[in-house]
């Protein structure tokens, strides 16, 4: 579950909400190291334009933990802060995500809006991925 998180061609494969892709995932999955990607929108959609964001990587612990800052690339909208932890569970991995988000800009509040959705369908894609 880690490696689907550090691994930028497993990253790509699950990230964003559904029918979403990534066309680029690519950089440094280091403590103070950046990661870029690009999530695209489904075709025909409102969202049918690429969205490039960053991650800036603050702590990782490997197969334990991962915090990293996430925002828009760009216009500095959204300032947020997210902490993943893996622990052993009988079942096989325990992954427990917390998130904040602040919105930055007026823009920004209906950006967060779909937030939960988004990680909720990010988290569906990612458990099809583990059990492929």
């Amino acid at each position: 579950v880690f490696a689907a998180w550090t691994d930028p061609d497993l990253l790509k494969q699950w990230w964003g909400p559904e029918h979403f892709t990534n066309p680029v995932v690519e950089g440094d999955i280091t403590v103070g190291g950046v990661l870029h990607i690009t999530m695209h929108g489904p075709k025909g959609s409102p969202f049918d334009v690429d969205m490039p964001m960053v991650k800036r990587y603050r702590e990782i612990v490997p197969g334990k933990k991962l915090v990293f800052e996430n925002e828009p690339k760009g216009e500095r909208l959204i300032e947020g802060l997210t902490t993943v932890t893996f622990s052993d569970h009988p079942d096989g991995t325990l992954m427990e995500m917390t998130t904040t988000a602040k919105a930055l800009a007026p823009v920004a509040v209906d950006m967060l809006k779909g937030m939960d959705q988004g990680w909720s369908q990010s988290f569906d894609k990612l458990a099809r991925l583990l059990e492929a």
